[in-house]
C-alpha cells in the first residue's frame, strides 16, 4: 500500500506542476503567494522532498483555480479495497 501511496503522491504532484507551469509560467514565488504558503514549501513539494497536507492541497487547488477533487481524480488505492473485502 505504501508504494501505491507514493505513486499517487507523485502523480498528483505532477498534475500540480503542469497546471502551475501553465498558470504561473514557472514562477514559484507568485504561485506560493497565490497559495498563501511559503515558497520553500512549493520548492520541497516539487523536489518530492515533502508531503502535502490536506490544508496545502486546498490552498494549491484554489491558487490553480481548480478543486482538490479534480487534482485527485482517478487516484485510487486498489489494494486497500481488495484488503477490506477479505
Amino acid at each position: 500500500m505504501q508504494k501505491e501511496l507514493e505513486i499517487i503522491k507523485k502523480n498528483v504532484t505532477e498534475r500540480i506542476r503542469k497546471l502551475f507551469l501553465e498558470k504561473f509560467d514557472g514562477n514559484q514565488r507568485k504561485f506560493a503567494a497565490a497559495a498563501k504558503c511559503d515558497e520553500k514549501t512549493i520548492r520541497l513539494l516539487f523536489q518530492e522532498n515533502s508531503g502535502m497536507t490536506l490544508n496545502l492541497l486546498f490552498k494549491i487547488a484554489l491558487a490553480l483555480e481548480t478543486t482538490p477533487s479534480k487534482l485527485l481524480e482517478g487516484m485510487e488505492l486498489d489494494n486497500v479495497t481488495a484488503e477490506k473485502k477479505k
